[in-house]
């Protein structure tokens, strides 16, 4: 690694030019500093609109990309605006290396010069890996032709390398260096908890195992290759001699450096080795942002598609409550107009204070300025816009419904503005450990998941005697929202078993059971990717409130379920599935649905549990054997560890002393007797009834290779087609490496839409 510099770094500029007026008063002056994405942020398709509306944009896309062509051989226009039925190709050549970066780097630089042109001019920066070359282009250390041609060539030099892994973990450095061993390289710091390991494949799947020992959380990312470790070594040397052929010139602008996570010195932007190293050296942008946090009057600015980095900079320790962070280009999930979403950010930069050239912010053409596209939603046409193709399908977005959007990345920070707000997010920080949480913060994308819900639950109660159900935390994933949740009176609340987890969409509603148990909050990313035209219900299980009694047999769940499920959808075709346990009441619902006559158009099986067939009037009460329950032990021992189970038998105890003395059961503790319920009822449970239709098996690779057990019953019970598809991933809804998790949810919801999409058109 370069030593760094024992001269002072600059520090941001303390003085700003004269501010414009707003609504007659002069606002506060704020600094504002860019922040580059680094790969991983890409998708299809980003910034499309603003190809079409902003002519300033589209000249600078349509220059770099002549620029690329002689270095990448392609348009790489027609790989970021592709015509439709190329969406796929598209999509697949962006996940390579040597297109990803030259693809990120020319949408960041063209929204870099965007903002400044409107006059919106940085006084520092940070990039993320490769956003540190738009930095440093923006800066004037490269020129815009030496550093496309320097990122194209790193890219396909990456590229060229033998494949590797990453993995995401939440541990510090220190912690860190203990699992690296030989092979293994901390690659990025995102976080004072937020790491990256990169390595070998195989190093990497044993550290995954290792975790999985331990119970420690991890996230498996989608990369091609090792960046930042050891196995870039054999490029260092041949990419320090290219970089020698191009002029490089001290920074203008000042930016943080990720080799060390400090300002970048002149003598370090113009030494070619500092540019090898910094493809090898890990990516301190954790040290970097915490030099930005210190000036809480700078607005940070996400340059770039998505929200990556302001997510890591919102759940930073060291980020003041009252510190901007704002983003320029939607998230690929989000539903929005990608100019609406521009013109937001522009208006948030305004309002702070930040100076915005009106005159130049007017729209192509003679449109009317910026801040009435903003009210009026207007849209021109330009003469050159059918370069670009626009798809079918691809309508006014701002015409669009976006209320129940959680557009988190373009949200400002709403402190509490009550006691009952105040209380509720000193619970949140205290879960999520997470400092500043702004009320309009989402759950998820603070990194919530179903185990930390049940704890956060536990705490509401705790603090404020009142039961929510966790399905709560689907339909109210902020602050506010649950906010609104305690203060209504839960006791008139009718109890719903079927919970819209996303109600709207034009396809026909799919309607997910949950497993033992018995809540359906895993089911959320599954909902998330399978898209916003899959309307997408899940079943959750009475008894999770504390208020009703828990069914015991599938048989009443199915005809409970099914009088909810049709008070939704009153006639067929059904399209049903269920996780684990929740199979058999899919099963169960299925067949009563058949016997009164209606179809099932898609029977989806989750990782279904076994299950008995017989059609025998005289049946035997199921039997747990002593070799059962040892060989029950042992399963739960070797994939929840030994202290999980310890506490679960632990709470089964509690939780039978609180129902023997009569006391009203804490929600933690009415988990486990639903649980309790549901396992009982799945062992009782034996299938009497042949089932002629398809059905289809979702397993895990772990699943499959348990196929003659596992598929005896579901083989003898289906007469049908049973056609079973491969998944990643681990069983478990709550451990890491979950099939309901990234990055195996995404598999899984692709497979699902194919299966639906095939039934509709059949």
């Amino acid at each position: 690694m370069l030593e760094p510099s024992t001269r002072q770094p600059k520090q941001l500029p303390k003085q700003l030019p004269k501010q414009l007026f707003i609504n007659g008063q002069q606002p506060k002056l704020q600094p504002v500093a860019f922040m580059f994405p680094g790969q991983g942020a890409q998708y299809v398709n980003m910034g499309l609109e603003l190809t079409h509306e902003i002519s300033t944009f589209r000249v600078l896309i349509d220059r770099c990309s002549e620029l690329l062509k002689p270095h990448l051989g392609i348009d790489l226009r027609h790989v970021l605006y592709p015509k439709q039925e190329q969406t796929n190709q598209a999509t697949e050549q962006l996940k390579q290396t040597s297109i990803t970066q030259p693809a990120l780097f020319v949408i960041e630089y063209a929204l870099a010069q965007l903002w400044m042109s409107w006059g919106v001019r940085p006084q520092g920066m940070i990039g993320h890996s490769i956003g540190e070359y738009v930095a440093a282009c923006v800066a004037g250390v490269f020129s815009l032709e030496d550093a496309l041609s320097l990122v194209a060539l790193r890219g396909q030099m990456m590229q060229q390398l033998p494949a590797g892994s990453m993995l995401a973990v939440p541990l510090p450095e220190e912690e860190v260096q203990s699992l690296l061993g030989q092979e293994l390289s901390l690659a990025v710091i995102n976080g004072p908890s937020q790491s990256v390991i990169s390595g070998p494949t195989d190093a990497i799947a044993l550290l995954q195992n290792q975790l999985d020992q331990q119970g420690l959380e991890y996230r498996r990312l989608h990369t091609s290759h090792a960046f930042h470790s050891k196995m870039m070594e054999p490029i260092l040397d041949s990419f320090t001699d290219q970089v020698k052929q191009v002029s490089l010139n001290p920074p203008q602008i000042p930016y943080l450096s990720n080799v060390t996570g400090t300002w970048i010195t002149a003598e370090q932007a113009v030494n070619p080795r500092y540019w090898a190293q910094h493809l090898r050296q890990t990516v301190r942008f954790s040290q970097g942002v915490q030099q930005l946090l210190k000036q809480p009057e700078t607005i940070l600015l996400e340059v770039g598609p998505g929200r990556t980095l302001s997510t890591l900079t919102k759940r930073h320790s060291q980020k003041a409550v009252e510190q901007l962070v704002l983003t320029s280009v939607r998230h690929p999930r989000q539903q929005q107009s990608d100019l609406t979403f521009l013109l937001t950010t522009v208006e948030q930069l305004r309002e702070a204070g930040v100076p915005v050239d009106w005159e130049r912010c007017s729209r192509p053409k003679g449109v009317s300025p910026m801040s009435d596209c903003i009210k009026n939603g207007c849209h021109s046409q330009t003469p050159d816009q059918q370069d670009i193709p626009r798809h079918k399908g691809q309508e006014d977005d701002t015409q669009k419904d976006n209320s129940t959007l959680e557009s988190e990345s373009s949200k400002t920070f709403v402190a509490p503005r009550d006691d009952l707000e105040r209380q509720l997010t000193k619970i949140w920080e205290n879960v999520l450990g997470i400092k500043s949480i702004s009320v309009t913060d989402n759950f998820y994308d603070l990194g919530g998941d179903s185990l930390l819900a049940v704890r956060l639950f536990a705490e509401i109660e705790k603090v404020f005697h009142k039961k929510l159900p966790l399905a709560s935390l689907l339909m109210a994933p902020t602050v506010a929202q649950l906010v609104n949740q305690l203060r209504q009176d839960q006791g008139a609340a009718p109890w719903s078993s079927v919970v819209p987890i996303q109600p709207n969409g034009s396809k026909p509603p799919l309607f997910c059971i949950h497993g033992a148990g018995g809540n359906i909050l895993s089911f959320r990313d599954l909902a998330r990717y399978l898209g916003s035209q899959q309307p997408f219900y899940g079943l959750q299980s009475l008894g999770l409130d504390g208020k009703q009694t828990p069914l015991t047999t599938v048989e009443d769940m199915a005809r409970c379920y099914l009088k909810e499920i049709r008070s939704i959808q009153p006639k067929g075709p059904y399209f049903l599935s269920g996780y684990c346990f929740g199979s058999k009441i899919a099963l169960e619902i299925a067949q009563l649905l058949r016997l009164d006559g209606e179809t099932v158009a898609l029977l989806a099986l989750l990782e279904p549990s076994p299950l008995e067939f017989s059609t025998s009037e005289n049946q035997v009460p199921y039997q747990r054997s002593y070799s059962d329950r040892l060989k029950g032990l042992f399963h739960r021992l070797i994939h929840r560890g030994f202290q999980d189970v310890l506490k679960q038998q632990f709470l089964k105890l509690v939780s039978k002393l609180y129902q023997s003395f009569g006391i009203s059961l804490p929600q933690s503790l009415q988990i486990i007797k639903v649980q309790e319920a549901n396992t009982f009822a799945s062992k009782n449970y034996v299938a009497k009834r042949y089932y002629p239709d398809p059905v289809t098996m979702f397993l895990t690779s772990e699943r499959i290779a348990q196929s003659p057990e596992l598929q005896k019953g579901w083989i003898e019970l289906v007469t049908g087609n049973l056609e079973i598809q491969e998944i990643s991933g681990k069983h478990l809804d709550d451990q890491p490496g979950s099939f309901l998790k990234d990055p195996h949810v995404e598999l899984l919801a692709e497979k699902i839409k194919a299966s639906i999409d095939q039934v509709i058109v059949s």
